[in-house]
């Protein structure tokens, strides 16, 4: 999980803190925000964090559940980001809004002009379905496969051999996240580390049939991450090949 972190002095003395926590859902990056957005390096951070993820996430869900206070100028950064991002053809959406922070999107008459959800599942799972403003992820003809791991790393390793296979891969590094994604984009197979076969004290086969009793579940080797990549590779398309009905793998290509 990436966390940016910045230090005010207060007034007062002693230091005031906002931290940013980050981690991709997918498609979908989810922003945890904890502290003050107020004017200053707070603004500045939350502008540079953001502004740089749109890039890449069309979709942004920003979690406000621990903010303590957000200023006028924070007001002004959440609304130039929204607006950043839906020039883009995505979109910042807030979820888990303290009820201060609501009331004073309601009185400034700017609540209308977000997408607000009472939970960081429900925010993407708007972003995967299709809302107001984003526009559904299901274009893509590609099989789904959801991959989970723990390390970034080998999460990029295998989107990569996926996508070039043909396949739609999706990634997350928790459990809890590949149930939101499962039950956004109903897919069929999940491609999980061998270190993640039970969550919640109960089989991760068992919580992801809990969504979709039709879904299949792979573990992976113990020792994926070392293997040498490319027998590796060969290895993930033969055992995904054969979950999808023991069709030959797809070639990489060259």
């Amino acid at each position: 999980m990436a966390t940016w972190e910045c230090f005010l002095l207060r007034g007062e003395g002693g230091l005031m803190q906002l931290r940013l926590e980050s981690r991709p859902v997918g498609d979908v990056l989810v922003v945890q925000c904890n502290g003050r957005i107020v004017a200053g390096n707070e603004v500045f951070t939350l502008h540079s964090f953001v502004g740089d993820s749109i890039a890449k996430y069309a979709d942004v869900v920003l979690d406000l559940d621990h903010v303590e206070f957000v200023d006028s100028s924070g007001i002004g950064a959440l609304v130039r980001l929204m607006q950043t991002a839906r020039s883009k053809g995505g979109d910042v959406k807030l979820s888990q809004l303290p009820e201060r922070t609501r009331k004073t999107l309601q009185m400034t008459g700017l609540l209308a002009q977000f997408e607000a959800y009472d939970s960081v599942e429900e925010a993407i799972t708007a972003a995967y379905l299709g809302s107001r403003y984003s526009r559904a992820k299901v274009g893509d003809s590609r099989p789904r496969i959801l991959c989970v791991y723990e390390s970034m790393d080998v999460r990029t390793f295998m989107r990569e051999v996926l996508c070039s296979a043909g396949y739609n891969a999706l990634t997350t590094s928790t459990i809890e996240d590949a149930r939101i994604l499962l039950k956004a984009t109903k897919s069929k197979l999940v491609v999980i580390s061998a270190r993640m076969q039970t969550s919640y004290g109960k089989p991760t086969r068992k919580l992801m049939e809990e969504i979709d009793p039709q879904v299949s579940v792979l573990t992976l080797d113990e020792n994926f991450a070392t293997q040498d990549p490319g027998e590796a590779a060969e290895k993930l398309l033969n055992s995904i090949a054969a979950h999808h009905g023991g069709n030959s793998a797809p070639s990489l290509p060259n």
